[in-house]
Parts: structure tokens; C-alpha cells; sequence
């Protein structure tokens, strides 16, 4: 076996270990599955509806459109195995000049994950290198009011991953989504996310003759929820449920025949909540992975909590730090972010 293909393999193996930590990690794009900033972590990821705090399109390109501040997160975080999980994203409504009612609102995004410091030996256990893989995610959201309670959104993503030296792939996906506030303190949001994205791998640059034209499915993604804003200015409470549909996949058996692999719906709940302590000091604390079915319950649950402290420095500008903890199943060190938040008129 060439050298190559024995690193190659070796990148392959280490990839898949490090995203394959759930059903829904076992699929292409696990990274882009995990969450986006501390606020979200902390939540349990339960967003689709959240439209009383500070949003991302992320979740659902139609909340964009309540997010009356401009709102930039620039997001860092901490995880085991070598790998990384970086987050840069912005949102804001928009109003023409003189428009009292409706607008739209923006949300772009980026989100970068890896794996470095992968340690590569020949055949002889001799280093030769260190070697990395990236994945790439840039997002443009936008939502659109049809009535002061009402919005839809459509969102394109672009994906950029390499696996190894000639081995990339690019994939583009799109989300569409909307949400309803059926009364000032209650909103409903939906979102279907992921669609038609996919990555393909080519590997003649590795194997020539022998390589092959890979195609890996991201699984869709449907969202559904709901976000009520406590009394009192006290905080709010969000329930969430996803159904993940898995992607049809080629399955090579032991005598050489392909066949494909059978489609599966994996449904679990998501439930988090932020509560008001003092004017600039918020917690937060949220479950995801709640399996309803297509997973043990045990399975993959993930417990988190979080702290955001802002401050006011001018009448138009605030700046704030959140960070957020999640429990991670099958790792030694739990997920922790932290998010730099810049807010303006």
C-alpha cells in the first residue's frame, strides 16, 4: 500500500472519530450540527423560535428580521481530541428610509471546525508530518415581515472542506423557515435546514486508476417550536423538537455489491431557558438531544449552561461575553465557548 493511502486512510478514520459522536454526527457535516455561539450551546440549541434575545439566522434565516439591534459574535471554543470550532457571525433588521412598518433582516455567518495535529508515521513508525483537515460553513440569511407578527426566511450555505492535500470538496445547501408571535409573549418558528446539501470526494489524485467519485449526503433537518417570554421580565423558556432525516448512502458488502442503505427519521427534543438575574448578568441552561425515537434516551444527551454579562459604553453601543458549557457524550472534556458580543444602532 503507497504511503499516501496509508495517511489518507489514517484522515479518514480520525475525521469520522472526531464528528461520529451521535446519529446525528455520523453523517457528512456533523460539525455544522453542533450549535452556533455560547447563547445557542447554552440553550440547548433550542433557537428555531427565539426571536426575544439576540438571533442568528443560523437556526432560522426568518428570525433575522426581529433582531432590532445590529448584533456581531465572534465565538471560540474548546474541545478535546485536537479539534477546533470557531464561529463568527452577524444579524440585523433593516428598514428603508421613512418605513414605519414591516422590513427585513440579514444574517451571515461563518463557522470553521478541524482537525489538527494529526500525527503521520510510514510503515516504519517514522514521523513524516503532522497533518490537518478543515470544514467550512459560510451562511447568508434573510427574512422578510409580512405583517408585524409574521416572517419568512431563506438561507444559502456554502460549504468549503479538505480532507487531504488534493482531496476538497465544495457543496452549496439552502434553508427556508418562518415564525409566527400568535400573541406579544409567545413565538412559533419552523425551520428546514440543509437542504440538497452534500459532499463529494474525488480520489484519483491519491489512488489514480482506482479512485473513485464519492458522494456523502448531509442529512435534512426539520424544526419546530416554540419560545415564551416570562413575566416580569423575568427570562424566557424555548421547547424545540428536530426530526433528522438520514440521507440514502451507497453500502459496499463483503463480496463487492453495492446496495443502499435504508432511510431513518431520528426525532428528539430540545428544551433551554435564560433568566434575567440583574440588568447585564443573564444564565441560561438547556438539554439537547432529548431521543424521542431512533436513539436510547441516555444516548448522546447533551446537559448545558451558560453566563452572558453585557455592559453599555455608549447609548448606541454595548459589548458583552458569554460563555457556555455543554456536556459531551463519548470525550473526556465537555464543550466550552466563548463569545465576544458587540451590539449597535
Amino acid at each position: 500500500m503507497k504511503l499516501k493511502n496509508i495517511i489518507f486512510s489514517v484522515l479518514i478514520s480520525l475525521i469520522t472519530f472526531a464528528s461520529a459522536h451521535s446519529q446525528s454526527g455520523s453523517y457528512a457535516g456533523a460539525f455544522s450540527r453542533y450549535g452556533f455561539g455560547a447563547r445557542g450551546l447554552a440553550k440547548g440549541n433550542a433557537m428555531v423560535s427565539d426571536v426575544f434575545g439576540d438571533v442568528s439566522g443560523y437556526y432560522n434565516p426568518s428570525i433575522a428580521a426581529f433582531q432590532e439591534q445590529g448584533y456581531v459574535n465572534l465565538g471560540y471554543t474548546f474541545l478535546s481530541l485536537d479539534r477546533k470550532l470557531n464561529f463568527i457571525g452577524f444579524s440585523k433588521k433593516i428598514k428603508l428610509p421613512n418605513q414605519k412598518k414591516g422590513g427585513a433582516g440579514i444574517s451571515l455567518s461563518w463557522i470553521n471546525s478541524g482537525v489538527t495535529d494529526i500525527d503521520g508515521r510510514d510503515n516504519d513508525g517514522k514521523k513524516i508530518g503532522d497533518f490537518n483537515t478543515f470544514e467550512n460553513q459560510f451562511y447568508l440569511g434573510t427574512g422578510f415581515l409580512l405583517e408585524e407578527n409574521l416572517a419568512l426566511g431563506v438561507g444559502f450555505k456554502l460549504y468549503y472542506s479538505k480532507l487531504f492535500e488534493e482531496v476538497s470538496t465544495t457543496s452549496v445547501g439552502f434553508d427556508i423557515g418562518a415564525v409566527f408571535l400568535p400573541m406579544p409573549d409567545l413565538a412559533l418558528g419552523i425551520a428546514v435546514r440543509d437542504i440538497s446539501a452534500k459532499y463529494k470526494w474525488e480520489t484519483t489524485s491519491i489512488y489514480g486508476s482506482n479512485g473513485k467519485i464519492t458522494e456523502d449526503k448531509f442529512p435534512t433537518l426539520l424544526n419546530i417550536g416554540g419560545t415564551y417570554k416570562l413575566p416580569k421580565n423575568l427570562g424566557l423558556a424555548s421547547l424545540e423538537l428536530e426530526a433528522m432525516f438520514s440521507p440514502e448512502m451507497d453500502l459496499e458488502l463483503n463480496d463487492g455489491t453495492i446496495t443502499k442503505s435504508e432511510n431513518e427519521t431520528f426525532y428528539y427534543l430540545k428544551a433551554g431557558a435564560e433568566i434575567n438575574v440583574i440588568e447585564n448578568l443573564k444564565v441560561r441552561a438547556g438539554l439537547d438531544r432529548i431521543y424521542l425515537k431512533g436513539g436510547e434516551f441516555q444516548d448522546n444527551l447533551r446537559p448545558s449552561a451558560g453566563l452572558s454579562f453585557s455592559k453599555s459604553f455608549t447609548k448606541n453601543i454595548i459589548l458583552g461575553l458569554d460563555y457556555a458549557f455543554v456536556y459531551e457524550p463519548y470525550s473526556h472534556d465537555a464543550i466550552q465557548n466563548v463569545s465576544v458580543i458587540f451590539k449597535f444602532k
